[in-house]
């Protein structure tokens, strides 16, 4: 049976946030905008949480917010929790509907009532919320997710590109972000992404005179020899012969 336990809550109505210090979580942090923006320092920079957004940061994880002039009205919750949360990314976009509200009003009844177990009973909600977001939101941004790793791939193909570097980007694990991906294409990130660079490197290979090392750097390998071996693994040919047999 999953367990949680509440160690915070408090809902902030008609402030402006101020900055939280970088340090490393202990514990679970997840935050609801209703009204304002919120900025924190991600590992894409400095995200913006509109009104809607979720976040979720996990322990382990490094934490900033910066100072807003922006008056805002936003939840906040710390607990801890064994109950698996890796299909939840750790920004979660335009998410505050009525189900969610009216678990932060229940949240607020108990929080203004502040009865000895008012903890115990805040965590009740905040398994419910949980419940709710994993349920139901990461389904609903399945589709969408495994089609924004395709583009990214698509547009960014020559970059180092790893499991660990799309989880970063997208706020999801990286098995979850594989797996959807899976799913979706029918095939993991990593053989998608060699599929893409190969393809690249076959319209450079009949439409340039490119030599062969520098193709294979402007598709993402700096290690021509494996390039070579690999291409030869997928098409049956070296770059070379593919070459001499279809260029034009």
């Amino acid at each position: 049976m999953n367990q949680i336990t509440a160690l915070y809550y408090r809902h902030n109505v008609n402030v402006q946030p101020r900055h939280i210090r970088k340090d490393t979580l202990g514990y679970y942090d997840l935050t609801v905008v209703k009204k304002g923006v919120l900025y924190y320092v991600c590992n894409d920079g400095i995200v913006s949480l509109k009104p809607g957004d979720i976040i979720l940061m996990r322990p382990g994880e490094i934490r900033q917010r910066l100072d807003s002039t922006t008056y805002s009205d936003y939840a906040s919750f710390n607990f801890y929790t064994d109950m698996d949360l890796s299909s939840l990314p750790g920004i979660i976009k335009e998410s505050l509907n009525a189900e969610v509200d009216t678990l932060l009003i229940a949240c607020d009844q108990i929080y203004d009532r502040m009865s000895e177990n008012y903890l115990e009973e805040t965590a009740y909600i905040v398994g419910a919320l949980l419940f709710y977001l994993r349920e139901n939101i990461a389904n609903l941004q399945m589709k969408p997710l495994a089609l924004k790793i395709k583009n990214y791939i698509q547009k960014n193909y020559a970059e180092k590109i790893t499991l660990q570097s799309i989880s970063e980007k997208f706020h999801f694990s990286a098995s979850y972000c594989n797996s959807i991906f899976k799913k979706e294409n029918n095939k993991p990130i990593v053989d998608y992404l060699i599929e893409e660079r190969l393809r690249k490197a076959k319209e450079l290979l009949v439409h340039t005179n490119l030599p062969l090392p520098q193709i294979a750097a402007k598709v993402g390998y700096e290690d021509y020899n494996y390039f070579s071996r690999l291409f030869k693994k997928n098409t049956c040919y070296t770059p070379m012969q593919y070459r001499k047999l279809y260029a034009k």
